[in-house]
């Protein structure tokens, strides 16, 4: 009669550590929603961009004949990367409570900004802009500063309600395996894959603007 019992505490405690889990990572996605949602507004207020949509026009027209030159590979490096070290930064510190929602914040603010800038210079073209210039980093990127986050994040929250010094819980095998993945795709689509394909896409959304 003893298993049974040992398989109920079991998992009651593998249910209480999943609720646990989660608490911090909604948490997180909320002030990601409101950064987006503030970013949203905050561009729809600042109206269409007539001068900053055409110079983005004859950036696209040059895009579209080739004759932009390939960002180098220290630049991706650096845009994949800032994010997730900022977060490493701030799981060593109880700074980190408030540090890593503001990250968030932040980022869904800028992506959000960006996104509906496109929207409102170019209207339903705008989308296939986002598309091309903000879809990889933000399918890509974004799992990878979620699960950093919540990692951070939670590191934050030990050392805050800890008085002594206690030392940082590594992440997962798991979690850095996938986050290596992550970037390795990021870099290939980034570096080879979206450079090849960049004439022809700006082209085709070129026609949907005019």
């Amino acid at each position: 009669m003893t298993q049974p019992k040992r398989l109920h505490m079991i998992r009651s405690v593998r249910g209480q550590a999943q609720k646990k889990g989660r608490g911090p990572l909604f948490f997180l996605c909320v002030f990601f929603l409101v950064g987006a949602l503030l970013g949203s507004v905050f561009s729809r207020l600042g109206g269409s961009h007539p001068q900053l949509a055409s110079e983005f026009k004859v950036y696209f027209q040059a895009s579209s004949q080739g004759d932009v030159p390939l960002t180098p590979l220290w630049t991706l490096v650096w845009e994949a990367v800032c994010w997730p070290l900022l977060l490493v930064l701030f799981s060593f510190g109880p700074l980190g409570v408030i540090g890593v929602p503001c990250i968030f914040l932040v980022r869904g603010f800028l992506l959000s900004y960006a996104c509906t800038s496109f929207v409102a210079m170019y209207g339903l073209a705008g989308i296939g802009w986002n598309a091309v210039f903000f879809g990889v980093p933000a399918l890509v990127l974004l799992p990878i500063i979620v699960c950093m986050g919540h990692w951070a994040f939670f590191n934050a929250c030990r050392k805050l309600a800890s008085h002594e010094s206690t030392s940082v819980v590594l992440p997962s095998w798991s979690m850095l395996v996938c986050c290596g993945v992550l970037l390795v795709t990021c870099f290939a689509l980034q570096g080879y894959f979206l450079p090849a394909w960049l004439p022809n896409l700006c082209k085709q959304l070129l026609l949907l603007t005019e």
